[in-house]
Order: structure tokens, then C-alpha cells, then sequence
């Protein structure tokens, strides 16, 4: 794979590299059947049920052992979940969890296989956050034993059907199979990742038998793949959402119509078909079809309307200044040259876009951003709540790092985690969608997230919806036997 995960903790990094092995380490209370457009399937825990609209009761499995020989009971669940955790070292705010577990208050331990989990408020998505990042169980005896975090850290201990064996810096991680696992045998003796950023490299290393999978694999390389009988590609669009942040508090942005003039100029179906060969979606909004209940179906897509993008700007008085387009090395695939793609459609519409090379995140996010830069938001669960809500909520990444902020979209969020009835969920939603899209827009949508994998064909495995990746006995290769 590409890049090297800044921690294997569920807690503080969403990273892709982490995402690719967390799965395989750690389980979650519930998780979701990927065969079964993301269905709720039991985990650690057996079955739960509704106490009220503010708890839940969950039934843990009997006999669960983590990667020491150790049993998994409720005090695992409790620590896992509690704020002590949940909120990262010394409980400093180094987290990420807290985007999709805010609303978790306390973890009642009626027994050693038996809680209670206990919301904020009315939370009809509870379950739901319970499958997503940063709700994996870790060992609380082995984290008490590991003494700090950096220790924990660097030798975290789960249930999941794979232990960390060893991990070094831009190198690899190696995993191998935990033969206890409540799941059956894990159908892989072991895994290493191996971390290599360039493209061709990885899919000459396929080419090469040096790897039995590559990640990331973009459509113009599909033809040196697909050509060899022994190899395949593999994936599709997944979970996630490909889009450019904005700094509403940039000088040149602060105009919410000159913002909403850089989605104006995109034409996404040429991007679309020029970069992915059509083999992605676009998407009508900051949301997915697997929302199900929560997704407004006829919400208007963004559109291409370069003649209305040139009114809002000459309305902003924008007189031609700099925009800066912070812009990584193809960490997303085909970032660059979509860039390029899109620096000609804002020149032709008037915007002076001009492109700041850096070399990762950090840099990206240095204060003051004043600039554009590339993300791209997995729905870490099914719906608004667990998608855009986590960018854009109080506590998401956009208002934390200082560049978006809505009084109106917070206090809908609020609103909408405490209502019950589908429809008018919905109308909160169309009202949010409405905010971050068209009157302060955070975001310029791009197009469904692509992920795509080369693969020798007599390896047994196959990719999810998610960037998550799973080479455990659950995976949909194994279950169709």
C-alpha cells in the first residue's frame, strides 16, 4: 500500500494506512455486512436490544479471547468506550473517535458479558456508531500494562482474526493469524504490508510476484493488470466522497458565492470520464444511497454552470487575486492530475487558482490554511451523522481546524440526532445539504471515491465498500465458501 499508518489505535488515527489494518486487529460490539448493503450483523456482541431512546443493552459473546490468552469481558467494553479512552492520551483531545461517539454518556457493567450503553440525549444511530471508527474494543489489561501510550501504541492488543507481530516506519507492518479467533480460523497464516508509495512500483511488484495485492490502483494502469492471465483487477466506488475543503475564513473566500462559484466551473462528468473512465458516481450532495431512510433522493447535484459561476464572481467583486490550491503528491489517486483538470476549468471561468506543492497533511493543514486543499469523507456510518455531520459538526475536522463554522448547520445536527421520524429527518437534512452546499459552502464535491486493487487470482479475497480492508473469515470471498 501507499503510505505508512501513524498509529495501529482506533481512537486517533482515520488515516487510510490505519483503516487498511485496523479491521484485522480489532472488532467492534456490531459491524456491518458489506454483502448486505451495510446491514447491521452481531460482532462482540451476540445480540442487543432498545432499553430506551437513550440506551442500549448488548449481549457479549462467551469465551472471546484477545491476542494475549486474555478473556474479553464487559470491563473491556467499559474502558474501550469510556471517555478515559475514547478521548485519546491523557485524555488531551488527540482523537478522532469523539467525531462519531460524542453522544455516548456511560457504559453500564451489569455483568461480565452484559451493558448497558447510555447516550446524551435521544440517539437513534447509536447502534450504528457503535460499528464505526474509533468504537473498536482493545484490551484493558494489556493497555494498563503497557504503562503509557507510546507503549500501547506500538504493540496495541485486540480480538480481531489477526496480532501484530511487528511494525517499522515507512517500511511494513506484519501481521499474523490469531488461531483463537471467535470467528473461525483466519484464512491467511499471516500479512505484511509493505509500504510503497509509487504506483508502477506497486503494480510491477504484482506484475513481479513480489505482492499479492496492491491498493490504489488508478484506470490507466488496469490494461498492464487485466492483460495477464494470472492477475485481475478488483473494487469499485465505496463509502467515501472525494471533495475540496475550503477556508471560509481565507480573505479571498470569505464570499460564499465566489465559493460557490469553484464547484460552478467543474464539469464532474468530464473529470469523471477523462480520469476514472466513468467506473465512479457522482453523487447529489454530501451524502450516499446507502443512507437509506436518511437519504434525500431528489436533491439536486451540483451542477456545471460556468455562466453562473462568472455572475457570482464578478457579484464578489473578485478581482482576479490568488487562490491557493494546497495540494498533495497523488495521496488520493489521480489528485494531480485532476488538479490540472480543474485549474482550467476555474481559469476559464476568471479564478486565479495557483497550486502549493507539500508533502503531507501536516503541511496542508498549517495555520492560516487560507486555501483549498483535497480530502476525502468515508460515511463511517450509514447516514448524514456519520458522514458529513462528522467533517462539519462542532467537533468535526473543518470547525476544529478553524475553517468552517454555521450556527444553523450546528443546531440542525443537534436536531436531527434527536429525531425519530424518517421524514422529517429528511427535511432536516435537505435544510443542512442546502447550508454546506449552496448559501456557506464547505465543501466542492467531486465524485464517489474509487478504490481499486490489482491481485493475483488465486488469491482468495474480496474488497469491501469501504477503505477498510478485511482478510479476516468474514470476508465475502470465504462466506461464498
Amino acid at each position: 500500500m501507499s503510505g505508512f499508518p501513524p498509529a495501529l489505535e482506533p481512537v486517533i488515527s482515520n488515516h487510510t494506512g490505519a483503516r487498511r489494518i485496523m479491521p484485522q486487529i480489532f472488532d467492534t460490539l456490531v459491524a456491518l455486512d458489506h454483502a448486505k448493503n451495510m446491514a447491521l450483523r452481531p460482532a462482540l456482541a451476540e445480540r442487543w436490544e432498545r432499553v430506551s431512546d437513550r440506551a442500549v443493552r448488548f449481549y457479549l459473546r462467551k469465551g472471546v479471547t484477545f491476542h494475549d490468552g486474555s478473556p474479553f469481558t464487559a470491563d473491556d467494553v467499559a474502558f474501550s468506550l469510556g471517555l478515559d479512552h475514547v478521548l485519546g492520551p491523557g485524555r488531551s483531545g488527540r482523537s478522532i473517535a469523539i467525531q462519531t461517539l460524542e453522544t455516548l454518556d456511560r457504559i453500564e457493567v451489569v455483568d461480565s458479558h452484559t451493558v448497558i450503553v447510555h447516550v446524551n440525549g435521544i440517539d437513534t444511530q447509536l447502534e450504528q456508531r457503535l460499528t464505526a471508527w474509533g468504537a473498536e474494543i482493545v484490551s484493558k489489561r494489556a493497555f494498563d500494562a503497557a504503562g503509557s501510550w507510546d507503549k500501547w501504541i506500538a504493540a496495541p492488543v485486540g480480538t480481531g482474526p489477526y496480532k501484530l507481530v511487528s511494525q517499522k516506519l515507512d517500511i511494513n507492518v506484519v501481521l499474523a493469524a490469531h488461531d483463537g479467533y471467535w470467528g473461525g480460523k483466519p484464512p491467511f497464516p499471516g500479512i505484511e504490508y509493505k509500504i510503497i508509495p509509487e504506483l508502477a512500483s506497486r503494480v510491477n511488484g504484482l506484475i513481479t510476484d513480489q505482492y499479492d495485492i496492491v491498493t490504489d490502483v488508478a484506470p490507466d494502469q488496469f490494461p498492464d493488470i487485466q492483460g495477464r492471465s494470472n492477475l485481475e483487477v478488483v473494487g469499485g466506488a465505496v463509502q467515501n466522497i472525494r471533495c475540496l475543503a475550503i477556508d471560509q475564513t481565507t480573505p479571498i473566500l470569505k464570499d460564499p458565492g465566489l465559493r460557490r462559484a469553484l464547484s460552478l466551473a467543474i464539469d464532474r462528468k468530464l473529470l469523471v470520464e477523462a480520469l476514472w473512465q466513468n467506473r465512479v458516481p457522482l453523487v447529489n450532495g454530501f451524502q450516499l444511497p446507502s443512507f437509506g431512510e436518511g437519504y434525500v433522493a431528489d436533491f439536486e447535484a451540483p451542477g456545471y454552470d460556468p455562466e453562473l459561476a462568472r455572475k457570482l464572481i464578478k457579484a464578489s467583486g473578485y478581482k482576479g487575486e490568488e487562490i491557493v490550491y494546497r495540494l498533495l503528491n497523488n495521496y488520493y489517486t489521480n489528485q494531480v492530475s485532476g488538479a490540472q483538470i480543474m485549474l482550467e476549468m476555474w481559469k476559464a471561468v476568471g479564478l486565479n487558482v495557483k497550486i502549493e506543492m507539500l508533502e503531507n497533511f501536516t503541511q496542508v493543514w498549517s495555520k492560516p490554511v487560507h486555501a483549498i486543499y483535497d480530502i476525502s469523507s468515508t460515511a463511517v456510518f450509514p447516514d448524514y451523522l456519520g458522514h458529513a455531520w462528522r467533517e462539519l459538526g462542532p467537533k468535526g475536522t473543518f470547525p476544529q481546524l478553524g475553517t468552517w463554522s454555521n450556527a444553523e448547520h450546528f443546531a440542525l445536527g443537534a436536531k436531527l440526532r434527536d429525531t425519530i421520524e424518517p421524514a422529517e429527518r429528511r427535511k432536516i437534512i435537505r435544510r443542512m445539504l442546502d447550508i454546506i452546499h449552496i448559501e456557506d459552502p464547505a465543501v466542492v464535491l467531486l465524485h464517489a471515491s474509487g478504490q481499486f486493487y490489482g491481485k493475483r487470482k488465486d488469491v482468495p479475497w474480496m474488497p469491501g465498500l469501504t477503505l477498510d480492508l478485511n482478510f479476516g473469515p468474514f470476508n465475502a470471498a470465504f462466506a461464498k465458501g
